[in-house]
């Protein structure tokens, strides 16, 4: 089921910072499914590039709070 967002990611750059695990890993997941090519951001590098090889997206591991 292709809903209207889907169509509208294709093409676009999602970032998504806590990437590497549970929520933010689901969320990685979906926008990728929905077309977009996605940025995992995690403290823990090796999580966010195991999310990213998951998803077809690259990494960019640093702290967003500093």
């Amino acid at each position: 089921m292709v809903s209207d967002i889907d169509s509208q990611l294709t093409g676009q750059v999602a970032l998504v910072t806590g990437g590497g695990s549970g929520l933010g890993a689901a969320i990685c997941r979906r926008l990728a499914d929905a077309g977009a090519l996605v940025v995992v951001n995690d403290l823990d590098a090796t999580a966010a590039q195991r999310t990213a090889d998951d998803v077809g997206g690259q990494t960019a591991a640093f702290d967003v709070s500093d």
